[in-house]
């Protein structure tokens, strides 16, 4: 089998896909990588690569079978064991606690900064009472959003615990085994750093040794993130080798044989990985740098491609849903494209910097297809900034970060000069990165689908076979440039429009795309209402709608310019994250309606889109514009409405075959007002107006409309109760069918010009 391990791999990966997603396309790959096996490798490996694939089959039906809750929803009192690091950011403490063999992830908001302080106490392990409420995880709520729901079921977590009752003197410290020993030490490490050491040192110092991020300012971490460096703050394979290689040389440097330091590094590495969190990343890594040990203490050698093969093969037999894991992917396949060409392309290049040029590009090219499925995009300055953070960090900042933990321990009046040499160097970074942000080197492409995803990948391998035989690769380059080129043009060659209710909680937002992409139009933004905080309470991220829900719905969609935005009026869940968007997508025109006075808002509205040089156009009853073959008009506002909502911008457009009505928060007023100078008014899906609120949607309107649908925008469970009972049943006795965000979740309407359908994010 040396040597074809790989094919073991790559055939029980491609199986598992083919049983959770029942994808065509996987069964056919995984006929074609059999067939390829059949005829090019010996029996004993397809025979091999068959048992395995079935056995790794077998192990995920079967964690499926066991993964289900034993926890009853009613429950409001539960004593279990704190089973991970508690964190406390603001005034929320996060932990995953375990009750009756089952983990659940704990919530708990803190009163006081007393409190606070007394609950930083909590330490792993503590058995405590709790009293709380069982909910279930969030799905994903628009299309390619985050599925909380499923990332936690493949942590066999069905449930958030929201904690109403936490009280110190009520958790004590069981008797600890050595596995929990061990994660105990990791906490005080972690809290022994954030206790000793000022930031940004403590943030970064904790994810380079003990894997633990949530120190790391919010701000530091999207900025890596937007520029690929994000692996850097993770625990890898380099971090692994280069702990292994030091704590090598200082053994044989004491005096211990080579073989006893061999044996003892065994023995540590999984120490090791416990105390790093066990993150994919880690456990590769760990498992890796064992085999090669092994390799070298029986005197046979092992192949790197076959280390890596058995450590894949390996994780996934231990723990089938570690394919589902994003870090688990892109690990390794950064580690499969560095080791398959670490024999022959990177001998050919005999300088460092060229070497380090060479890494760094097939490490960005063999991530490529992964980064666009799952976050959608790139930043040009990837491949630039890696060459420089790259050496930077694993030969300067994590030896550092290392050296100072040591010092600081042994002689802690030592470590200021180095703990300053850290500070300046991560500053430094900051500077650089924040720098660059400025430049739009940012390159999205949305979602691609699974075969041009395949694609890509088959493009790659093109072009890394054809890099070790001294062929010809610039034409599969010029291939995997030309399937990008496709993902980016496909919108503009696609005859189908889409308007989708976007969910933003209490809050509007719709978004039309015209077919081939003539025209973008997003109709309010939704917002977040923040209330003052004391200091102690602020988070370090908190939720935003435009950040989190509408970019990332838009980039998804390879959305990178919204040609109007249309702000119906100003209350801040209509308008709210518009400012925020201003910064992430170029807006063509921002449309506000005509009124006597703009409120603070639209004031500050039209304050960031001057400064973004946008235009913005003030719109009235009978104004109008034509694109794409689709006319839209304004039904209002007049100018002189006396109340807000009824100021709102009501727009009349057919999109497909039907004829819709968006109505902002549009009372019962306007609603009169409306049907008086537009007597021939009708509409075939009516945007309920403020939420199904019972102030608008009144009987003679919908029946003078006549609709067949009603779309509602309302938050789950939202204070004020919408939509109202009131409302709804109004509508059904019309015969109208209802979709609604707090249920269905986004809701879209994919639509030609003559024919469309509807479809809920949510079953």
């Amino acid at each position: 089998m040396k040597g074809y391990y790989i094919y073991c791999a790559f055939s029980m990966m491609i199986a598992l896909y083919v049983y959770d997603n029942h994808s065509a396309v996987s069964l056919f790959l995984l006929i074609v990588l059999f067939i390829f096996q059949w005829l090019q490798c010996p029996r004993k490996v397809v025979i091999a690569s068959a048992l395995l694939s079935v056995l790794c089959v077998y192990l995920l039906a079967e964690t499926n079978k066991h993964n289900k809750t034993v926890l009853l929803a009613e429950s409001s009192s539960f004593t279990g064991e704190i089973s991970s690091v508690p964190h406390s950011d603001g005034d929320k403490l996060t932990f995953k606690f375990t009750v009756q063999n089952e983990e659940v992830m704990a919530f708990y908001k803190l009163k006081t900064l007393e409190e606070k302080q007394q609950l930083e106490k909590l330490t792993i392990h503590q058995v405590c009472q709790l009293g709380g409420q069982l909910t279930s995880p969030s799905p994903a709520r628009n299309l390619h959003a985050f599925d909380y729901q499923q990332y936690l079921y493949h942590q066999s977590i069905h449930w958030q615990l929201n904690v109403k009752g936490l009280d110190l003197v009520k958790c004590q410290l069981p008797t600890l085994t050595p596995l929990t020993y061990l994660t105990f030490i990791r906490q005080k490490g972690i809290n022994y750093i954030q206790q000793n050491m000022s930031d940004p040192g403590a943030g970064f110092m904790q994810a380079l040794i003990y894997g633990e991020r949530t120190g790391i300012e919010e701000e530091s971490i999207k900025r890596y993130q937007q520029f690929g460096l994000i692996h850097l703050l993770a625990i890898s394979g380099l971090h692994v080798g280069l702990l292994t290689a030091m704590c090598f040389y200082l053994l044989i440097r004491i005096g211990i044989t080579r073989e006893r330091a061999i044996t003892l590094l065994l023995l540590l590495l999984p120490v090791y990985m416990v105390l790093a969190g066990g993150s994919a990343s880690v456990v590769r890594a760990v498992f890796m740098s064992m085999l090669m040990l092994i390799s070298i203490k029986i005197q046979r050698k092992i192949l790197l491609v076959d280390s890596i093969s058995l450590a894949f093969m390996a994780m996934l037999l231990f723990k089938p849903y570690y394919l589902f894991d994003v870090g688990f992917q892109l690990s390794f396949a950064v580690s499969f494209a560095l080791i398959l060409s670490s024999q022959t392309i990177l001998p050919r290049f005999h300088s460092s910097f060229s070497q380090l040029m060479v890494v760094s590009a097939i490490a960005q090219i063999s991530s490529l297809p992964l980064l666009l499925y799952y976050f959608y995009g790139v930043s040009l300055l990837s491949l630039p900034l890696n060459m420089v953070f790259v050496p930077l960090f694993s030969l300067v900042i994590l030896p550092l970060c290392l050296l100072i933990l040591f010092v600081r321990i042994l002689l802690p009046g030592v470590s200021e000069l180095l703990e300053q040499i850290l500070h300046v160097l991560l500053l430094f970074c900051e500077k650089l990165l924040g720098f660059f942000e400025w430049i739009p080197a940012d390159f999205v492409t949305g979602k691609p689908h699974i075969v041009l995803f395949l694609g890509m990948y088959l493009c790659i391998y093109a072009v890394f076979v054809a890099v070790e035989e001294g062929g010809f690769f610039v034409r599969y380059m010029f291939l995997l440039v030309a399937l990008l080129a496709a993902q980016c043009m496909y919108p503009y060659l696609n005859p189908k429009g889409t308007v989708t209710m976007v969910d933003v909680g209490q809050g509007d937002c719709f978004i039309i795309e015209l077919p081939y992409r003539k025209g973008v139009y997003m109709i309010d933004t939704g917002g977040t209402v923040s209330f003052p905080k004391e200091p102690w309470q602020k988070r370090r991220s908190s939720f935003d709608v435009g950040e989190d829900v509408l970019v990332p719905f838009l980039h998804s969609k390879g959305i990178t310019r919204v040609d109007k935005m249309i702000i119906t009026h100003g209350d801040y869940d209509h308008a709210g994250a518009a400012q925020h968007l201003f910064s992430q997508v170029a807006v063509g025109e921002l449309v506000l309606g005509k009124k006597a006075e703009l409120n603070d808002v639209e004031t500050g509205l039209v304050i960031a889109a001057q400064k973004q040089r946008v235009p913005v156009q003030i719109v009235q009853q009978g104004d109008s514009w034509q694109e794409g073959g689709v006319l839209f008009q304004i039904i209002s506002p007049t100018g002189f409405e006396e109340t807000s909502n009824n100021g709102s911008i009501v727009i009349d457009a057919k999109l497909g075959n039907l004829r819709w009505l968006f109505t902002g928060d549009l009372e019962k007023e306007g609603e009169q007002r409306i049907l008086k100078d537009s007597l021939n008014l009708k509409a075939d899906v009516l945007k309920v107006g403020h939420h199904g609120s019972k102030t608008s949607t009144s009987e003679e309107f919908v029946q003078h409309l006549n609709p067949k649908v009603a779309l509602v925008s309302a938050g789950q469970k939202n204070r004020y109760g919408h939509p109202h009972q009131e409302i709804l049943e109004l509508l059904k006795s019309c015969g109208v069918y209802i979709y609604r965000t707090d249920e269905d979740g986004g809701v879209m309407y994919k639509f030609t010009k003559k024919s469309g359908t509807f479809s809920q994010q949510l079953p």
